[in-house]
């Protein structure tokens, strides 16, 4: 028989693998914006009659999703619940972005660039890098007793500060972790949705920043008429040091405070690349709604041979921001 995808148990250690995509009733692959690790849940029949042999359900075994020849996730299982009352257990496995999330670091960056910080942040902890976005900004930060995934998400939001982009760290499906440039373009495409649920707010509305030097001289306003003139003004202040320009921090600022248009659409056999952080134009007949979105939020799941896609789309939000740690 012919599958969408492969779903393979690895034993303990990588000592061997059992393929299992016969005994998956259902298989969700997962990921959000507020949450480096993506996450892949399943549901196994096993049959207790002793017709298939039982998988190897214990700590420290590893789940990898293949689709298409190509690998989409590798993690440990970090839950399996099984009941005597039904032969279906359900797992659930975490990838390498746990690492990130789970271990906290004491660290100290004096005038270097986030790509560089990171790659010497993961050596120390063992962690497999990809290609990490060349900023070629210098930044200066401490944390004391931070989790990684911050400190990451924080040197990168510093050197976006400078450069008016945005960043996404994330792992791939072979387990490195990559940050990439948010793309400003979509390369996917949605015309046909199965539903779509539209909503908006203003609550984090900021429609002005006001640039400062660091001795309190106003420089200039960067604005947002068409907002103010429909909501008054919500002004922030931005300091721009001796030597820098703060117009694209302002911009950004404004770009990831205006108006936040978010819808949930329901796709059926949705290209895989549609995933967290990637850019999608969508021209929907049906519900009115078009424009280009970036996802926030992707669960695809394969069940009873369909493969359904349910995505979290913002119209205005181009990172998910972090600030930890202190100025040096």
């Amino acid at each position: 028989m012919e599958y969408a995808y492969h779903l393979k148990l690895v034993e303990p250690g990588g000592s061997g693998f059992r393929d299992v995509t016969g005994l998956a009733q259902s298989v969700t692959w997962s990921g959000d914006a507020k949450q480096i690790a993506r996450t892949l849940s399943a549901g196994l029949a096993v049959p207790r009659d002793g017709s298939v042999e039982a998988p190897n359900l214990a700590e420290g075994v590893a789940l990898i999703l293949e689709q298409a020849g190509k690998v989409r996730f590798t993690g440990q299982l970090t839950q399996c619940s099984t009941s005597s009352q039904t032969v279906v257990a359900d797992l659930s496995a975490l990838d390498g972005g746990r690492f990130l999330a789970g271990n906290e670091g004491f660290y100290r960056f004096d005038n270097v660039t986030p790509e560089a910080a990171v790659a010497a942040m993961c050596r120390d902890f063992g962690i497999l890098t990809g290609t990490l976005a060349p900023t070629g900004i210098s930044v200066r930060r401490k944390f004391p007793g931070v989790a990684l995934d911050k400190i990451v998400t924080t040197l990168y939001t510093l050197a976006g500060e400078q450069t008016g982009k945005r960043y996404l760290p994330r792992i791939t499906g072979d387990g490195r972790l990559e940050v990439v440039e948010k793309p400003g373009a979509a390369s996917l495409e949605i015309v046909r949705t199965m539903g779509v649920a539209n909503s908006w707010s203003i609550e984090r509305l900021c429609n002005s920043v006001a640039i400062y030097t660091d001795g309190g001289q106003m420089v200039r306003r960067v604005e947002d008429g068409a907002s103010q003139a429909l909501n008054g003004r919500l002004e922030h202040t931005a300091i721009q040091r001796s030597g820098e320009d703060a117009g694209a921090e302002a911009r950004a600022w404004l770009e990831d405070h205006g108006l936040q248009q978010n819808l949930t659409v329901e796709v059926l056999d949705p290209p895989m690349e549609l995933i967290t952080g990637a850019a999608v134009l969508l021209r929907d007949t049906g519900s009115g709604v078009s424009g280009l979105f970036w996802v926030d939020g992707d669960t695809h799941t394969w069940k009873n041979g369909l493969h359904l896609g349910k995505f979290k789309l913002n119209f205005r939000n181009l990172m998910n921001e972090a600030s930890a740690g202190s100025e040096l």
